[in-house]
């Protein structure tokens, strides 16, 4: 009997390598979430210390224009803030997307196994059905071969 061959291993490796890619892509947006979530903690950072500096002002009576000077500066660190957290919305926006393409090539790879692990399964059991006939069959012609024999003397 032939070795076993499935018909679809072709598809079944296209399956594996597009799962191997998927895991990869989701791999990249968690990394862009770790950068965009560090990179808005360090906005917020840079915030509190300006807002820190500008209480500090405020509190020893600086001049009107670094008031006003240091509350632009706060306001563009405000701006910074909201943008970089937009960043990180989106990345994990993008992450949740790259999981349901991981997660949906996975399913589409194991549905393939399924069908390969089934389709080794009937082969075996057919060779196995093929060899236990093959012995019977040997085994009758054997005991024919006896029987003739004994039937001559």
């Amino acid at each position: 009997m032939k070795a076993f061959h499935f018909p679809l291993e072709s598809l079944r490796t296209l399956r594996q390598q597009r799962e191997h890619i998927a895991q990869q892509g989701y791999a990249r947006t968690l990394v862009a979430c770790d950068d965009a979530a560090r990179g808005l903690q360090l906005a917020q950072q840079e915030l509190q210390a300006g807002q820190r500096v500008l209480v500090q002002e405020l509190q020893t009576g600086a001049v009107a224009d670094r008031i006003l000077n240091l509350r632009t500066w706060c306001t563009v660190l405000e701006i910074r803030c909201h943008e970089r957290a937009a960043v990180l919305a989106e990345a994990r926006r993008a992450a949740a997307e790259a999981f349901r393409q991981m997660t949906a090539a996975v399913r589409d790879r194991q549905v393939l196994d399924r069908f390969h692990e089934k389709a080794q399964h009937l082969w075996q059991r057919k060779f196995l059905a093929d060899e236990q006939k093959m012995f019977d069959e040997l085994a009758v012609q054997r005991q024919s071969a006896g029987l003739d024999k004994s039937l001559l003397n």
